[in-house]
């Protein structure tokens, strides 16, 4: 019998008969629901056994729902593998759609597929269109902290902001430059940025005598990029976070500012679409804590290393990330100093 491979480029037709939904990941559980376009379980589904659901009679659009097995989102590395298939024990292979694999890292919710009725087929269509970005390991764990943060994969494009990074290279942040720590934050911050920005781009000046902008082509490779530009620049004195000009903005703008020390021109004239997140980089563990809502200090490593534990802090990464991203799920507004 016909299988498909559903990627969400069109859509799979299967008989108008009782459907099947297997979905499956590895060494997770996984609920799998079928509801109404209003949410609403529905009523005629059955649940023979967790990951798998039975739909007897599909007379209206239903979509259908995977969430983890548990009270927390997905773990990092998850990968769905989801089947619709004609629910029949007559046929050995029957008529099936198979969606291509979905990392839903750090999701609490997923939407899977639609499932509407037309004449004497089933129309089934992916609900997710759109492919991850690659990114760097870090960048990825970051991703879906963020996704876990706001409930989303991705932000409704309504929502979805330019994401700009204001790097401090004024002579104190040479040591955090050197050692990689300055690299390590850039690479969390395209994360935040796969989930939260328009066209999921990342907008890098570095700033010291002069404001230097920074090509950023793809996001995987914005930490590397970003720390041969460090490597080379000479650095100034008397950071400033205000120089780049947002005074009129094109779009709503977030803007992260990574300096060792809130500059003293933080406390600027708000401006109406933009908000600022400074990440204040200093040492010692007693510094690991948030600076504002929408703002965060990071703990630095004492030692000449380049990573501060992220990928081995699981739960720090998650802190770090919800501090930056607080407030993006209720719309852009006027924020300036706190």
């Amino acid at each position: 019998m016909p299988g498909y491979v559903l990627d969400g480029a069109g859509r799979v037709e299967l008989p108008r008969q009782p459907l099947a939904v297997t979905v499956t990941a590895l060494d997770v559980p996984v609920v799998v629901r079928a509801t109404t376009a209003d949410g609403q379980d529905l009523a005629s589904a059955l649940h023979p056994k967790p990951g798998f659901v039975v739909l007897p009679r599909i007379d209206r659009d239903v979509v259908v729902v995977a969430t983890p097995g548990n009270d927390s989102g997905f773990p990092q590395g998850t990968v769905l593998q989801a089947i619709v298939a004609v629910d029949t024990t007559n046929a050995v292979d029957p008529d099936r759609a198979e969606l291509t694999p979905l990392d839903v890292s750090g999701l609490h919710h997923v939407e899977l597929a639609t499932i509407t009725p037309v004449d004497d087929r089933l129309v089934v269509r992916a609900r997710k269109t759109a492919v991850d970005v690659p990114l760097n390991e870090l960048g990825a764990r970051a991703r879906s902290a963020a996704r876990g943060v706001l409930g989303v994969d991705r932000l409704p494009e309504s929502r979805q902001v330019g994401v700009e990074v204001d790097i401090d290279t004024t002579m104190s942040m040479l040591p955090l430059i050197e050692n990689g720590t300055v690299r390590d934050v850039v690479d969390l911050l395209t994360g935040i940025a796969a989930v939260v920005g328009r066209r999921e781009e990342l907008h890098v000046n570095l700033i010291g005598h002069r404001v230097t902008p920074l090509p950023i082509e793809e996001l995987r490779r914005a930490a590397d990029t970003v720390q041969g530009a460090l490597d080379a620049a000479g650095l100034g004195i008397g950071f400033r976070s205000s120089t780049v000009d947002r005074s009129h903005p094109a779009e709503p703008t977030l803007v992260f500012t990574v300096t060792d020390a809130v500059p003293a021109d933080h406390r600027a004239v708000p401006v109406e679409g933009v908000r600022r997140r400074p990440i204040i980089l200093q040492a010692g563990e007693d510094s690991r804590n948030e600076l504002e809502p929408g703002g965060t200090v990071v703990s630095t490593a004492t030692e000449m290393r380049a990573s501060r534990g992220w990928l081995d802090d699981p739960q720090d990464l998650f802190r770090t990330v919800k501090s930056l991203v607080a407030g993006l799920a209720t719309g852009m507004h006027t924020e300036g100093a706190l």
